[in-house]
């Protein structure tokens, strides 16, 4: 009896420390910069996405937020969970709406020819 309960308190030992490791050792999620958007952030470029940097934003909000970007710019969603709305004046029309998916998605990028007016950040995982 005595020797079944060593091996029990034994065994549970050895359950718990490997409990405890798999717990201690895990990590948060990855998250990974692009084209020098730094994660979390939501980056405006001048140009091509490899250009300069014009802006940044990361707060989600429920309305708009006003920036204005003119014509060649470009945007990246670097956040791995949230959707990013884009507000974009072509001219002469009604305002465009695009949305960017978040990062872990192929569509998390966007060149346009028109005005960018606003940007909100939304945490819908998708579009």
């Amino acid at each position: 009896m005595r020797n079944g309960l060593k091996k029990l308190a034994a065994t549970g030992a050895v359950g718990l420390s490997m409990l405890t490791t798999s717990l201690v050792g895990a990590t948060g999620a990855h998250a990974d910069s692009q084209d020098g958007c730094p994660y979390p952030y939501v980056c405006i470029y001048a140009g091509p996405d490899s250009s300069t940097i014009v802006a940044e934003f990361r707060d989600i909000t429920s309305y708009y937020q006003s920036t204005y970007h003119g014509p060649g710019f470009s945007v990246v969603n670097t956040r791995n969970q949230d959707t990013v709305w884009l507000r974009i004046d072509h001219g002469g029309g009604p305002l465009d709406y695009e949305c960017l998916t978040n990062a872990s998605q192929p569509y998390n990028s966007l060149g346009s020819s028109g005005t960018l007016t606003g940007i909100m950040i939304s945490s819908n995982t998708s579009c």
